[in-house]
Formats: C-alpha cells, structure tokens, sequence
C-alpha cells in the first residue's frame, strides 16, 4: 500500500529511540515546507508587477504571498552539527531496491550514514536519531546520471558559482538526475546545499578530429608523436641513469596546456571524447585510439550501429540519443542514416553505451519531453529499439557513470557507494513515473509533496486518481 504523506514518517529528531527496521515506533512526521518551489512565488511576483505596476519591493523570492518568509529548516539553512556526516543517519525501508549491479532486493532498508550507504538488508538497527523514509508499495533506484548537461552547474569553479536554488536543479531533481558531467568534470546537482557537489574534476579531453578538417587531424597526430617521443626519451633516461646517475633528464617545460592533457590521455590518466556522426568519422576516430591506444568515447555515433564491431574492438564508449533522426542518403550504396536500434545493436556488440536526450538542459519552453528533465523517457525509447530494460537503466546509471570514470562513486546501490538515491511511485523507465524523493549525498533533495511543482499530480500515489484540476504554474486572475 502507498502510504499518505502524513504517514510516510521520517524522524530527523535526537530523541527518537532505536528501532529496527520494519517495526513501528515513535518516528516524527517531518513538515511540509511550502506550497510551491520559491522561483514559482517569485515568476507570479514579477509578472504582478509588469501587469499592475505595482508590488512590494524588496521581496525575498522564497517569500509566500502575505510576504513572510516560511521557516528555515535543516535543509535551508544546514548548522554544523547538521553537516557532521559521522552523525547524520538516513534510513529507506520496505521499498523495492533495484540495485543495478546486482538482484533487486525486496522490503529492506538501505542506511545511509552521512554522503555514503553504509548497510543494506533486513533488520538492520536504525540509529537513535536517524531521519527514516517509509518506502513501502514504492521502487528505489541509484541516481540518474547524464553525462552531459547545460545550466545546472556554474562556471568553472562550479562549488562556488552555481546556484543552490535554481528551478533547473529542482526540477532535475524531480525527473531523478542527481549526476551531471559538465565541462570536464562530474558534479552533483546541487539543491539547497552545495557541499560535496564535486564528484571528480579534469575526467575528459575533448579532441576535434573529423574528416572535414585534414589539417588539425595532422596537427593533432604531430602533437601525439611528439609526445610518445618524449615518454621514450623519459623510460630510456630512467633505465640509464642506475648506471649514470647524473644523466640529465628530458625537457619537459614545453609540456602545458593542450599538451599536458594530450599527455595525460597517453598515460591513461583521462579519457578523450570525440564527436562523430557519420561512419567515415567514427573510423577515423577507430583508427586514432587503437594507434595512440588511449581511452575513448564518442557522442553522438548516430551511424555508430554500422561499425559496431569496430568501436568495440577499439573499446570505445558511446553516448547516443535513441530519437536522434538523420536521413538516410540514398545515393550512396552503402547503409547509413540513422536506427532507432541503435543503442541495442551497440550494446549487443559489447560497447559501452551511456544515453542521454537532445537537450542537454532543463527546458521550460518549447517541445517538450527532450531535456534532462526526460533522460529515463530517451532511455525507454532505447528499449523501444531492442534495448533491454535491465540495459536502458544501466545506459542512465551504472554504464553512464562508467563512461565518465566514476564508476567507485555512483550508478549502483551498493555499500560503500554515495548515498544517491530516487523513490519512485513505478518504473522508472514507464512514462508517468514520478520520484516521491530524491535523495543526494544522504539529504533529501527533492520532496515531491513539499515543492510545489509536480505535488497536485497523484498526491496519494494513486495510479487510477482522476487528472488534477489545476495545473503549474498558474497564470495571473487564476485562484491558488
């Protein structure tokens, strides 16, 4: 049975006695906070003001309508001892867990103790103090990882530019994303607090080498010899000098920027990243990588299902978008254009596929159903390829985040792991799914009753509840 909000009980309180996992105890019922996400009251605020002229300067954009500010909780204004993960505890029980990486777990509890998991299973003893999610009729799946993303992460470095509460993360949050690999490192969206947002930084090097451009895959090729000279000269200077000690070693002052990351993927200490469509491109990238035998993963690879084999012999990765259309040209006597099998022929092949939608951002206009917020919706149109849904679900999670090197941290329910985690009303590949919670680094991020955003559409978690009368946002003359 999907419980009501007041009775999914959750006790961030230090004078809650231990219990076991499954039994009933004095848990306290956390508080909504709000009606609707801040940016909402601040939208309505200033469309107010176009329209009338008139509004109350000043306003703080969490404000409520009457202009008093809700109270601050835990989440918006975190104390020290609140940060201190030896103290913070965080159960989920009675859901089904899907794993990812091993069999999916029925009715037990996954503890979470500060950013990491740190138990799952049946009657586990809850620590006094522990802020518990009752997760029964509903699924729990790791975080969903994109491994590209636009406008939810700041500017280089994104730990003190980005905006903690921005309507993008949360309605990121919302569609389940708790990763995102922005620039050249991967990030936890951050809601509401932004501490230990930084999973890993400088995981890609990004190399233009297509067909259209002769020249820079010349200079690119010189640039790469050079260094494979060079890291010849160094082995033969560290075998001479047991017997010539005071051998001189090779210049490597010349050795920055382009060049430092050139070399950093030679010694396998990052990987390259390509964008290639058509098949011409995705064999010259082949070639390049099995000749330098770096680490590589190509976006895009829309024609990637012709030469299969080839990027798996090369141990390429892919990022493809399963509704990605190219036309077929019929005048060549070849195959080509695009196939919605696409991820399923890769995946059969053994390359490593990652799936990501069209827009690469949040979107609050336009065609919807394309952006980050529908990332588990371009995973289902895989499957509606050929693709399996165990494979779909690795493709946002575990597969994504191997792709980005950061495999140790994320994509998998797993002890040891960060405590990122979605609780869902259903599939989280079927359409209509929404996350009830959305758990980032052991705090709740994402409350679906407490934003105001999704909360009117099955607020009881009932599949057959009839479609809400109201819809979000409101516009102006509209009751609330």
């Amino acid at each position: 049975m999907i419980m009501r909000d007041a009775e999914v009980r959750r006790a961030p309180s230090p004078t809650v006695p231990s219990a076991r996992a499954g039994a009933t105890g004095p848990i306290r019922v956390m508080p909504a906070i709000g009606g609707r996400h801040p940016m909402a009251a601040l939208l309505l605020l200033c469309a107010v003001m176009l329209t009338c002229g008139a509004g109350r300067a000043g306003a703080a954009p969490w404000q409520d309508d009457a202009g008093a500010a809700p109270p601050a909780t835990e989440e918006a204004a975190p104390t020290a001892a609140a940060d201190d993960a030896a103290e913070r505890w965080l159960a989920i029980r009675g859901g089904t867990v899907h794993t990812v990486s091993g069999p999916v777990l029925r009715d037990v509890t996954i503890l979470c103790r500060g950013t990491r998991i740190a138990a799952i299973g049946r009657g586990l003893e809850i620590p006094e103090g522990a802020e518990v999610i009752d997760a029964t009729g509903h699924r729990v799946y790791p975080g969903l990882v994109a491994v590209r993303s636009s406008g939810l992460v700041g500017a280089d470095p994104p730990e003190e530019t980005t905006d903690a509460f921005s309507l993008a993360a949360v309605t990121a949050l919302a569609g389940g994303v708790t990763t995102v690999f922005s620039g050249s490192g991967a990030y936890k969206v951050a809601y509401r607090s932004i501490d230990d947002m930084v999973v890993r930084k400088d995981l890609h090097v990004p190399l233009a080498y297509g067909t259209r451009d002769p020249q820079g895959r010349r200079r690119l090729r010189e640039n790469f010899d050079r260094l494979r000279r060079h890291q010849q000269e160094v082995e033969a200077w560290e075998r001479r000098r047991r017997d010539e000690p005071d051998a001189k070693k090779p210049d490597e002052a010349w050795i920055r920027g382009d060049l430092a990351r050139y070399r950093a993927l030679l010694r396998g200490e990052a990987v390259a990243v390509f964008t290639a469509d058509r098949v011409h491109d995705l064999l010259q990238v082949v070639d390049f990588v099995e000749q330098y035998g770096i680490r590589a993963v190509v976006v895009g690879a829309t024609e990637g299902w012709i030469v299969a084999p080839e990027l798996s012999r090369a141990r390429v990765g892919v990022i493809v978008t399963p509704r990605a259309r190219q036309d077929a040209d019929d005048r060549l006597n070849r195959e080509n254009g695009s196939n919605i099998e696409n991820a399923a022929i890769l995946h059969r092949t053994g390359v490593p596929v990652a799936i990501i939608p069209s827009q690469t951002g949040v979107s609050f206009g336009g065609l919807g159903g394309r952006d980050l917020l529908h990332l588990r919706l371009e995973a289902a149109f895989g499957v509606r390829g050929g693709l399996s849904n165990d494979a779909a679900l690795r493709a946002i999670t575990l597969d994504a985040a191997r792709i980005l090197g950061i495999e140790d941290r994320v994509g998998s329910i797993e002890v040891g792991k960060d405590a990122d985690l979605i609780v869902a009303d259903g599939d989280i590949l079927h359409y209509a799914t929404h996350a009830r919670w959305t758990i980032v680094n052991g705090r709740v991020a994402y409350d679906k009753q407490a934003e105001g955003i999704f909360d009117h559409i099955r607020p009881d978690g009932d599949w057959d509840a009839p479609p809400p009368a109201d819809h979000w946002p409101r516009r102006l003359g509209m009751p609330w």
